[in-house]
């Protein structure tokens, strides 16, 4: 997993830490609180040493309050009744007084914005909500040093800002922050200092403005095709098939409101982007496509047929559904078997579609291993590898680009366009605009579980009051809206 892994932080650094999808980035991070070697197995050979004291002779709850830890996958992280409990948990066990834990709860509440989360239970948050409360967890304990594995992963663009803002203050008073994320565009203005690896070793240690062109060279800021303009003589929406269609869709969890009345149709051969900010409802709505959900009021069509309440199975084979947490997904021991299951609905020939699956999502060296024990990247690669096996004729992928590096995002990018054009009906939720701007022509408004927009990404941005046109920048657009990295070639 490390190879010959010689790395030095100073106190007060902030440090950008990135790679490839399987690199080693989180194996690396685990050293630095003691999860390795006392609680994952392998073998660890050379010293990891934390304020001059070898982690070999500390445990993990003695370098609890030096090194706060935010987890890669918030569902390992978060386990209280309440996010008001979760945030409660870390300053009781460092001993605080009750005054101290409820001030130090409301202050950092505030600071990344989950007040109205507090009384909320982790497992009814979306993802990125999940993020926020562990991000929240963790740093209303003050570690003097502070580890976050893929925080911006799931959040929105406003969320995004946030966490952002919390880390350079925190790195203004001292403490020393080390970040792991693939999202790096936007943190390289934040850092002092950047690391990049590959396949368990170090490619480069510099300034952030010297990593900029290993980054490029390495395809960790992804290079996205240029999309092509609309061709004269095209049918409209009106003239296109519906596929699948919402009609007035409500919902709602313990008698909380999720979907309020969402009409939606999703036309076939088309790309759909559904985005919002977090919470919206935007995988609530998804899940009503099959059958997982059913909804209150309303009724969801899909070829002119009711889902009903026969449930996903119903419906296998013609829709997939790539969910936001892959651990959810997989049922089979190794990653070759999770493949297989989903080619027997395929009507093309499965060996070579399997071939074809492996080489698109870097699985040749991955078929044996179980799916739990991958990195989370290489998890969602494997998530949407099994649904794409099926060959469904609707294809919805939950936030699909999570944790994935710049190389996996333009194969993926250009896949999205290669079905699309054979007649595939793709529906993408995420918050990466970035890649929905690159894949996509027409978008999906999600705000409050309220369908607000629908129509062509650069309207939007111009004219929605949910999608600024701030936005721009957090996307790397320029004023006219083109994609800075945007190439037109696949580069790979």
């Amino acid at each position: 997993m490390l190879k010959g892994i010689d790395l030095t932080v100073s106190k007060g650094e902030y440090l950008l830490l990135c790679g490839g999808s399987g690199s080693g980035k989180s194996t690396l991070g685990y050293l630095l609180n003691g999860l390795i070697p006392h609680f994952f197995g392998g073998k660890l050979e050379g010293r990891v040493l934390v304020l001059n004291r070898d982690t070999k002779d500390l445990s993990v709850a003695a370098l609890f309050p030096t090194v706060g830890l935010v987890f890669q996958n918030t569902d390992a992280q978060l386990f209280n009744s309440t996010v008001e409990n979760e945030i409660a948990f870390g300053l009781e066990s460092l001993g605080l007084q009750g005054q101290e834990i409820d001030a130090r709860i409301g202050r950092t509440a505030a600071d990344v914005g989950i007040e109205h989360l507090l009384k909320r239970s982790p497992n009814s948050l979306s993802g990125g909500e999940k993020r926020l409360a562990a991000i929240a967890s963790v740093i209303c304990q003050a570690p003097p040093i502070l580890v976050l594995d893929e925080p911006l992963a799931h959040l929105d663009w406003l969320g995004a800002k946030r966490v952002r803002r919390i880390l350079c203050r925190l790195h203004d008073r001292g403490v020393t922050v080390v970040v792991i994320e693939q999202r790096v565009k936007t943190l390289l203005e934040d850092v002092t200092r950047c690391v990049i690896m590959d396949r368990g070793a170090l490619r480069f240690d510099g300034s952030p403005a010297a990593s900029e062109s290993v980054l490029r060279e390495q395809h960790l800021v992804p290079r996205y095709p240029v999309r092509p303009a609309p061709r004269s003589g095209m049918p409209d929406d009106s003239e296109k098939e519906t596929l699948l269609e919402v009609k007035n869709v409500c919902y709602e969890i313990g008698r909380k409101p999720i979907l309020h009345h969402v009409s939606l149709k999703v036309r076939t051969g088309e790309i759909l982007a559904i985005v919002g900010p977090n919470g919206a409802g935007k995988t609530t709505l998804v899940r009503q496509f099959n059958g997982l959900l059913h909804p209150h009021k309303g009724e969801v069509c899909f070829m002119g047929e009711k889902i009903g309440r026969a449930g996903p199975s119903r419906v296998a084979g013609r829709i997939g559904i790539s969910f936001q947490n892959p651990n959810d997904q997989f049922f089979k021991t190794s990653v070759s078997d999770e493949l297989r299951i989903g080619l027997k609905f395929s009507r093309n020939e499965p060996e070579h579609k399997f071939r074809e699956l492996c080489d698109l999502f870097h699985l040749h060296e991955l078929l044996d291993r179980s799916p739990y024990r991958l990195s989370e990247g290489q998890k969602k690669r494997v998530s949407v590898a099994s649904i794409l096996a099926m060959g469904p004729g609707l294809l919805v992928l939950d936030e699909p680009t999570v944790g994935q590096d710049g190389r996996f995002l333009e194969a993926l990018a250009f896949r999205l366009l290669y079905l699309s054009k054979k007649g595939v009906t793709i529906v993408v939720v995420t918050h990466d605009l970035e890649f929905a701007w690159a894949v996509s022509e027409k978008w999906a408004v999600i705000h409050n579980g309220r369908l607000s927009a629908v129509g062509e990404p650069g309207d939007l941005m111009e004219n929605s009051s949910f999608i600024r046109p701030e936005v721009h920048h957090f996307m790397g657009l320029d004023e006219n809206g083109a994609g800075a990295g945007q190439t037109g070639g696949h580069g790979s």
